[in-house]
């Protein structure tokens, strides 16, 4: 049986050699390479087409979960295990969105790892079970409370959404955020569709409604 090939992306070089460690213990698997960053992993994909990638949520360039997307629409054969907290909610249900298969604790065993490698290869998810805790507690809150329909905006959604309801436009959102100003007409057609409004204005009377006002201001997220 030919060996699974699979690239590595860690910013944290002792994470990242541990991980590798692991997978060369096995004959089924064949580590073709190693990223820090977003680009590298993009990159690398191109040249050894692996069969999996596991990668931390965070790269030094940025958040894997924007390049996860990107690796979804190249290469939709390839199976994405991302290693995140179980405690950052928001990028848990960003990578669902974005595509990967699998979704493991940071601390996860050498055996729950090489079994989840297999598990996405065979065509299934893999959700820890202290993340899978998450996604149904958030789930079910949703159903309990159906008027918090926010729960399907990601947090610089929740940003932009929040400045909406101040009044501000376009132009001066980005200025907010240093964004672009096309960046953020596409984040407020997004939210709208999201949110199956059909104007600002009923996104804005949502966002006063249910006190979402008060949202941290984000750095530039890299898509100007």
């Amino acid at each position: 049986m030919a060996k699974l090939k699979i690239l590595v992306a860690d910013s944290h070089e002792v994470v990242r050699l541990g991980i590798i460690f692991i997978l060369k213990r096995s004959e089924n698997f064949e580590v073709v390479d190693e990223a820090t960053t977003c680009s590298e992993v993009l990159k690398k994909t191109n040249i050894y087409n692996p069969d999996v990638i596991i990668m931390d949520s965070r790269l030094n360039d940025g958040s894997a979960i924007t390049a996860c997307r990107t690796l979804k629409e190249k290469h939709p054969e390839t199976r994405i295990i991302v290693l995140i907290s179980p405690a950052d909610e928001d990028s848990i249900f960003e990578a669902i969105s974005a595509g990967a298969e699998g979704l493991l604790p940071k601390q996860i065993k050498s055996e729950e790892l090489t079994r989840a490698i297999r598990m996405v290869c065979e065509g299934k998810s893999m959700l820890d079970p202290s993340i899978t805790s998450k996604v149904i507690d958030r789930v079910k809150n949703n159903f309990s409370n159906p008027e918090r329909k926010d729960i399907l905006l990601n947090p610089q959604e929740r940003r932009i959404l929040a400045l909406i309801a101040e009044g501000k436009t376009n132009k001066e959102i980005a200025q907010v955020l240093m964004l672009s100003n096309n960046t953020i007409k596409n984040y407020v057609s997004g939210i709208l569709s999201k949110l199956n409004f059909n104007n600002r204005a009923e996104a804005a009377a949502y966002a006063v409604r249910n006190n979402l006002m008060k949202q941290p201001r984000a750095v530039n997220d890299g898509r100007n």
